[in-house]
């Protein structure tokens, strides 16, 4: 049976005698993954008047390097940037719970949302800082 991932965290589950030689660096990936979820920051800039969704691989795309992790499964996540038409920000859609920081600029409305459930997104005023959760495919603003 080959290796497989956790469906929350994308965490590398490893088959019996699977990956020889490579094991020690894919369980670092995985130990960055749960370190970034549970701490992590990260900047996105979301300029522009298009719909962005955030980067979201499986733990072995990932390098040892924390800066180059995936942006959502950070713990903290701060949009930054001139918005110039309202948008969404699609987050996968499982279970999880997200510091947000509506750090945009322009009078649009940013709506993070479950990538596949835009009309059950939460609107994030800007320099608002808030928190949010998700069941995959509502998300509440829990400051609300």
């Amino acid at each position: 049976m080959p290796s497989s991932f956790t469906s929350r965290l994308k965490l590398e589950r490893q088959a019996s005698g699977e990956n020889a030689g490579n094991w020690g660096n894919l369980v670092n990936y995985v130990f960055n993954r749960v370190d970034a979820s549970v701490k992590g920051y990260q900047s996105v800039n979301v300029a522009g008047s298009a719909n962005v969704t955030l980067t979201s691989n499986n733990s072995t795309d990932n390098t040892d390097d924390s800066t180059t992790d995936d942006q959502v499964h950070n713990a903290v996540l701060e949009f930054t940037g001139a918005l110039g038409a309202n948008i969404h920000v699609f987050t996968d859609a499982v279970e999880s719970k997200y510091t947000i920081f509506n750090n945009t600029t322009g009078s649009q409305t940013l709506t993070f949302s479950n990538t596949g459930h835009a009309a059950n997104g939460v609107a994030i005023t800007q320099g608002t800082k808030t928190f949010v959760y998700t069941d995959g495919s509502s998300m509440v603003d829990i400051m609300q």
